[in-house]
């Protein structure tokens, strides 16, 4: 699993997955600025191949419930700036760890909190 460290609104924490998980197409992302949904991570890594999922980890705390990209809310809800994005295939998760690994600390410019 590789990580790195993302940046771009709360709400959306997650999308319904396209086929099984496999984790070896599976990265860390953290560092996402808190205004991020998942659909806008996946658009943005959409670029590499197929996005099979993304996962931003709820941050529970705040009362809320989960929102989804498919379009059901329950009520929207803050995430921990962190998360998980599963690529569809091997050819899509190696482009997208040849392109974070280009990056210095494996930070991406795209995404990340302005700490």
């Amino acid at each position: 699993m590789t990580s790195y460290h993302t940046s771009a609104p709360a709400g959306e924490m997650f999308d319904t997955p396209l086929a099984p998980l496999d984790n070896s197409h599976k990265f860390f992302i953290a560092n996402i600025d808190f205004q991020t949904t998942a659909p806008q991570v996946k658009s943005y890594f959409a670029q590499f191949g197929n996005v099979n999922h993304v996962k931003l980890i709820p941050h529970h705390a705040d009362g809320g419930s989960d929102q989804n990209s498919n379009g059901s809310t329950k009520k929207a809800q803050k995430h921990k700036g962190y998360g998980f994005l599963f690529m569809m295939d091997h050819e899509s998760a190696v482009a997208v760890e040849q392109y974070v690994n280009a990056f210095p600390n494996n930070k991406i410019e795209m995404m990340g909190r302005r700490d």
